[in-house]
């Protein structure tokens, strides 16, 4: 008797604290995009005076499930499609009169990103890791280059993301987030065959051979609903900047 006393209060403590914990969680859904440019991680190209680093637009679209635990803590889902572009400049090229030729080269690939956030006084940090699948790509070298089109970058992509923002203008359903998110690339973009011509000093009898990675710094804007008025009414309510 007294064993079975125990068993259910203990079972009625865990349901208790169960309820407690989780009757916050509620979701967001979300549509955005992003707009940047990258900025190459090898430092020691900049320094190079034969090659200069032209930046160019990068995108991104996403929409974007959001899990919220507590008022603060949350997990997100961004899933999406990215597209990447960079440019170079080379100069002092062999047999090439002093003319500088230029490269173009990027891709469009779809990618997710699980990412932990946390949410005080309507502004946020974010951090996660993105996995990325690169569907189609673009290679053009003015100086005849070694490297065969569409075979410049791998398959796949690993980059690190932290991001910062805040909850700017809606009211408790509705509202529009804006932030900053800055990526890195974990893996070398090369392909075996870039690697092999030892991009981007494939056109060059001295060779210096270094992974091809880039920070992508990027601006966001998104359209945040929040379902946390299905759990309770206090659920989901921001701090924005402008509220109506």
């Amino acid at each position: 008797m007294c064993l079975s006393v125990k068993i259910v209060t203990f079972s009625a403590g865990v349901l208790c604290f169960s309820n407690a914990y989780f009757s916050q969680v509620w979701f967001d859904i979300a549509a955005g995009g992003s707009i940047g440019t990258a900025i190459s991680s090898d430092f020691e190209l900049y320094d190079d005076t034969r090659i200069d680093v032209a930046p160019r637009a990068s995108s991104n679209a996403f929409l974007k499930i959001g899990v919220n635990i507590t008022e603060t803590e949350s997990i997100l889902f961004d899933i999406g499609v990215s597209s990447r572009n960079f440019s170079f400049s080379q100069k002092d090229l062999p047999d090439s009169e002093n003319m500088s030729k230029n490269i173009s080269l990027g891709y469009t690939g779809f990618r997710i990103l699980p990412m932990y956030r946390h949410t005080k006084e309507g502004s946020y940090i974010e951090i996660g890791p993105e996995f990325g699948s690169i569907q189609n790509q673009y290679y053009s070298d003015e100086a005849n280059g070694a490297i065969p089109e569409n075979s410049f970058f791998s398959e796949r992509s690993f980059r690190g993301a932290i991001g910062f923002g805040g909850y700017i203008l809606g009211n408790e359903r509705i509202t529009l987030v804006s932030g900053l998110r800055i990526l890195y690339d974990f893996a070398d973009l090369r392909s075996d065959n870039a690697v092999n011509a030892q991009f981007p000093y494939q056109n060059y009898n001295e060779k210096r051979d270094s992974p091809f990675k880039a920070f992508d710094i990027q601006l966001s804007l998104e359209l945040n609903i929040s379902l946390g008025f299905l759990v309770r009414s206090s659920c989901g309510r921001r701090k924005l900047l402008i509220q109506w």
